[in-house]
């Protein structure tokens, strides 16, 4: 899989620009350029993976790599429930596990 001439496929190597992405999992900013493999098989593999697609094209196109930079949210939009929502089983488990840590 190619996102603006770039290989985005986390079971190969990302061949692009390098960036820092938050990996939810980790809990820390990772390169964009590591070993991804693990993504494809973890419970927010797909909400990520579209967020990567999305820091590469936007890399790309020389903006900044943040889906959150001069974003504001309302505060009820981040209510656990309201995360949660249209999630799996498994992705809920992992989101409470990772996420709403306290």
């Amino acid at each position: 899989m190619r996102v603006s001439g770039y290989q985005v496929d986390p079971l190969r190597l990302y061949d692009g620009p390098e960036f820092a992405e938050y990996c939810i999992a980790q809990s820390a900013y990772l390169p964009a350029s590591r070993d991804r493999s693990a993504c494809a098989t973890c419970a927010l593999g797909k909400l990520c993976d579209a967020g990567f697609q999305e820091q590469v094209s936007r890399v790309a196109a020389g903006l900044n790599p943040s889906l959150t930079e001069c974003k504001t949210f309302d505060p009820a939009s981040l209510e656990p429930e309201r995360l949660l929502a249209g999630l799996d089983d498994a992705e809920a488990a992992f989101a409470r596990a990772h996420i709403f840590v306290s």
